[in-house]
């Protein structure tokens, strides 16, 4: 084990340990009882939606880079990517797999998967800031600011669009469908948690809640733990001092969607 994913392990033990301090079970365990299940299996539907959704992202730059890869096959390498990143240490080893899966059946290079998986990241990211600036007008002690909001919307299209440039190739030619893409998915992630608060009947907390979880899907894509173990939990432990109407909450029930 290198001294980086010992440090990493050794991080994630502790923020763990840090959210399972400020757990009430008990709390935990009647909010769980109380909670509507057909909300949750409407956030577990949008759930997966979102992740089709970034499926055919991921092929369509594929596509523009000349891999040709089917509809079924993709999603089974997404979504084995996706366990890849949580099970193996480092947030990036399902894009690793990948990428080397790739280039052994198809004859692509690295240099270019890899383009196509950090910019596959990145659009990701884009999204989720445009729609927490979004979210982050709708909530009235933010609101003051919302010419920061509307100001950072306009100039992060622009930006994106160098950045697509950047990694060079074909990408620029489907810049625009990763990108509205991209706010697909992140979109159905925030139906789905809309559907966990739901269930728990704190609907008039939705906004702080939404926000908390966008800024916390972009802590947990930092590579701080292993696979982000306990990221986005401790964004929601130190996140909810910010807005007391989500104190309420328990912790782990937004942050089990990733």
């Amino acid at each position: 084990m290198s001294i980086k994913t010992a440090v990493k392990a050794a991080l994630s033990v502790v923020i763990i340990a840090l959210v399972l301090h400020n757990i009430d079970e008990r709390l935990l365990l009647a909010t769980m009882a109380r909670a509507n299940a057909g909300w949750l299996l409407w956030a577990l539907g949008w759930f997966i939606i979102s992740k089709i959704v970034g499926a055919l992202r991921f092929n369509i730059l594929l596509a523009a880079e000349g891999v040709e890869l089917p509809a079924r096959q993709n999603l089974r390498l997404y979504w084995i990517g996706m366990y890849y990143n949580l099970l193996l240490p480092g947030g990036i080893s399902g894009d690793g797999y990948k990428i080397k899966l790739l280039m052994d059946h198809f004859g692509a290079t690295f240099k270019r998967m890899f383009a196509v998986s950090l910019f596959d990241r990145v659009s990701g990211v884009v999204a989720l800031g445009q729609l927490c600036l979004v979210l982050a007008i709708g909530i009235p002690a933010l609101r003051p600011f919302w010419w920061v909001a509307i100001f950072g919307l306009l100039i992060s299209i622009p930006v994106s669009k160098l950045v697509c440039r950047k990694f060079g190739g074909e990408l620029d030619k489907v810049w625009g469908v990763a990108m509205l893409l991209s706010l697909a998915v992140q979109i159905a992630q925030i139906v789905a948690t809309l559907g966990i608060v739901l269930a728990l009947g704190e609907a008039a907390c939705w906004l702080e809640y939404s926000l908390l979880f966008l800024v916390s899907s972009v802590v947990a894509m930092l590579p701080l733990t292993i696979g982000g173990t306990g990221a986005r939990e401790l964004t929601f432990l130190w996140g909810r001092r910010f807005y007391p109407l989500i104190r309420k909450m328990p912790l782990p029930l937004l942050s089990c969607f990733t």
